[in-house]
């Protein structure tokens, strides 16, 4: 494990962040991750590339997200699918005026995410063990936002409902999103959707694409279907 030291001098070679409440709590956060990462398997993430490819570029990515696609003041934030919080809970950490809601549904990481917010006192927060498609909350959210969760065709469906009309959804992709475009292209005709790509190169070499786009149509009726539908790909099972 990092020492403080050592880890703010990470955080400080790539992060302008002179407030030390907030420097406190992002080391705070590493050190849950890796002391429940002796427990379970709750990330891959550890050591230096913890703070790297983990904190520091969830906060990139989202500084990013802001600057380019949405600013998210007085917005109803959604992550699907947080697992140990990347990229959400580094950057609720970095900027904490955030209002968001977390769908999780593994109870561990549940755990996790609730220990990590009662210990740094996060507030506007909460974590719910429900998948996304089996939520009622429509219309509810402005920005959605999901990481390495599933195929982009299966992002669309499950959160579609739950977004306002002209809502941004921000799924967050590798280098063959390509790939996952073509492969949802009958669900996008079908909400109607206008795909745009941001790249974002984070300063380890690493490249993540945001697909991003915003709601036009209201919700269809008999969507989100259930998800044995939806990994088949049946678009006539409505």
């Amino acid at each position: 494990m990092l020492t403080v030291n050592k880890f703010i001098d990470l955080i400080q070679t790539h992060l302008d962040i002179q407030d030390n409440q907030i420097l406190n709590n992002l080391y705070k956060y590493y050190e849950l991750v890796e002391i429940e990462n002796q427990k379970y398997n709750l990330t891959g993430y550890r050591d230096e590339k913890l703070v790297n490819e983990g904190i520091i570029e969830s906060i990139l990515i989202f500084i990013n997200i802001e600057k380019e696609i949405l600013n998210l003041d007085n917005k109803k934030v959604l992550d699907i699918g947080s697992g140990a919080g990347f990229p959400i809970i580094p950057y609720k950490i970095y900027k904490p005026n955030l209002d968001i809601t977390i769908y999780e549904p593994m109870q561990k990481r549940v755990n996790f995410l609730n220990m990590v917010i009662n210990d740094l006192s996060l507030q506007n927060i909460i974590v719910k063990k429900i998948r996304a498609e089996e939520s009622n909350e429509e219309y509810k959210f402005d920005f959605i936002s999901a990481k390495a969760v599933s195929e982009l065709k299966n992002l669309i469906e499950i959160s579609f409902n739950l977004g306002k009309k002209n809502g941004v959804f921000c799924f967050l992709k590798s280098k063959n999103y390509q790939n996952e475009i073509n492969n949802a292209s009958k669900i996008i005709n079908t909400f109607k959707i206008d795909t745009k790509i941001k790249k974002v190169i984070n300063p380890f070499g690493y490249e993540t694409n945001l697909i991003f786009y915003n709601k036009t149509i209201n919700n269809l009726e008999n969507y989100p279907r259930k998800w044995s539908f939806i990994i088949k790909d049946d678009l006539k099972k409505v």
